[in-house]
């Protein structure tokens, strides 16, 4: 048992049979990649483009109303989205770009699954222990 991580069972955690990038707990684990998820879950046409969900995003995150954003605001959640937050989304088949438009994220073969998980997990997760 290598000790470092919170795995404490038998073994190696690397040897674990879910690899935790592919993971959809994980995967789920921020705000943010639930919030793309739930997003496009309600989006029109099944599509958003990645400047309103930075907005809504800003928006939600800085409990304010659409006028006193800043650029700066938005494109700072854009820039994080685009690098930290899609990446994992797109390789695991959660989302993927649409071909058609730039910069507008579309469901992928796995985003199903991953909308089930969040609002499964979701639903229990939302009652705190002491009402359980």
């Amino acid at each position: 048992m290598s000790g470092d991580g919170p795995y404490d069972g038998p073994g190696e955690d690397e040897d674990l049979p879910l690899y935790r990038e592919t993971d959809l707990f994980y995967l789920l684990s921020h705000h943010r990649k639930r919030t793309v998820v739930l997003t496009l879950a309600v989006a029109p046409w099944s599509r958003v483009h990645l400047r309103q969900l930075a907005e809504m995003l800003t928006l939600l995150e800085a409990d304010a109303e659409h006028q006193t954003l800043s650029t700066a605001q938005v494109r700072t959640v854009r820039t994080n989205l685009k690098r930290s937050h899609l990446p994992p989304l797109i390789r695991t088949s959660v989302i993927a770009w649409d071909d058609e438009q730039a910069d507008v994220i579309v469901p992928g073969p796995a985003f199903a699954s991953a909308l089930h998980t969040h609002t499964t997990a979701g639903h229990s997760l939302a009652r705190s222990p002491d009402d359980l």
